[in-house]
């Protein structure tokens, strides 16, 4: 009986992993490894703007609310993380989530912070709180993301890329 007991426990465990959910950051975490992510409602994009050098070039964070009905997430946080020492600042805290928009970092603002954490919010007063229904978090930029040289590239892109969405 004790190793059905074990088994059992070790499966649910097995499934909450894989299922990407967990209680660490917020009520539901997932890994945003690539630069396409869709989840509760949420879409999360990726593309870099190049420039002439790091120093010069852009990475585009685009959040959409793929929804037809009122926004999931109202409030959104993205945090920068460095993994090794786990020291974090703030790129954008507490802001309202429109139906699309895109977060801007200089492509070398993750040389010391690699890691992002976007965290979403039902309301104004549990980001005040820090207790964010979903977490999406990402090592790096991710290396599916394409590289345009203007912002009217990145913006087909990402047109296209939601469209393809659609279509699953």
């Amino acid at each position: 009986m004790k190793l059905r007991a074990l088994l059992i426990l070790v499966l649910g465990l097995l499934f909450w992993f894989a299922t990407g959910s967990s209680y660490a950051y917020g009520e539901k975490e997932y890994h945003g490894a690539d630069s396409i992510f869709e989840k509760e409602g949420i879409v999360i994009l990726w593309a870099i703007l190049k420039g002439s050098t790091e120093e010069t070039s852009w990475v585009y964070i685009k959040m959409i609310s793929s929804g037809s009905g009122p926004i999931p997430f109202p409030v959104f946080s993205v945090e920068a993380v460095d993994p090794f020492s786990n020291a974090k600042e703030w790129v954008v805290k507490g802001e309202n989530l429109r139906k699309s928009q895109i977060v801007k970092s200089a492509r070398a603002s993750f040389r010391d912070k690699t890691g992002r954490r976007i965290l979403f919010y039902r309301s104004k007063e549990d980001c005040q709180a820090e207790k964010p229904a979903m977490t999406v978090y990402y090592l790096g930029v991710p290396d599916t993301s394409p590289e345009f040289l203007s912002e009217k590239e990145a913006e087909d892109y990402f047109g296209k890329a939601l469209e393809r969405l659609k279509k699953r």
